[in-house]
């Protein structure tokens, strides 16, 4: 997965950390958030309670530091639309990314940690704020890259745009979810999820 930011930290202290995260997602996939305690996951990760408070006030400060990772993953993705070639259709320079988004979606343990948050955000109101500070910054950041990409100016065009921005992480968290309850025998072939996943951006960038 991709580093946390931890800008000013030395290595050790990044690595610590990381460790710490690591760790951390590990005990929520098995055991659920209100099954980790500091003292499981400091376990987990081989060092003391001391150390994890160290680097983290508590838990909630443990899934803020997991989902700006996620984050930082899903932005790393797609950090080279603003400097497509200039001729290249939008839709075109998305569906690059589309298998990597089809596999990180379909990966069991992001699926199995991005659930536990999603669920804990239910009931949660702390871990909510977080997910939806971290998902509207991912949105603001990527609508940035893709206005850059088209030169946007009109306020139409614009609000298209923002609605493509909300339908295109219901259609990879609606994978997730159902990527989690696929038998063997469900699994699609995921060049053909692929293909049809870019049909669907296609039609919705059409003009954009």
């Amino acid at each position: 997965m991709t580093d946390v930011s931890t800008d000013g930290l030395s290595e050790k202290s990044r690595n610590r950390k990381n460790q710490v995260l690591d760790a951390a997602a590990k005990c929520f996939r098995e055991s659920g958030f209100h099954g980790s305690s500091i003292a499981r996951i400091s376990k987990m990760a081989g060092m003391s309670p001391g150390h994890i408070y160290y680097h983290f006030e508590n838990k909630e400060a443990i899934v803020e530091a997991l989902i700006a990772r996620q984050e930082n993953t899903i932005l790393e993705l797609f950090k080279d639309i603003a400097v497509g070639p200039s001729d290249e259709a939008l839709s075109s320079a998305m569906a690059r990314y589309t298998r990597k988004m089809v596999d990180h979606h379909m990966d069991p343990d992001f699926v199995g940690l991005w659930l536990e948050i999603a669920a804990e955000s239910s009931r949660n109101p702390a871990v909510a704020k977080i997910l939806h500070l971290s998902h509207k910054k991912t949105e603001a950041l990527l609508e940035a890259q893709l206005q850059a990409r088209t030169g946007i100016t009109q306020s139409a065009d614009l609000k298209k745009l923002r609605s493509v921005m909300h339908i295109i992480p219901i259609i990879f968290n609606g994978l997730s979810v159902y990527s989690s309850i696929w038998s063997d025998e469900d699994k699609t072939d995921k060049s053909v999820l692929t293909a049809n996943i870019n049909e669907i951006i296609d039609h919705f960038l059409k003009g954009l």
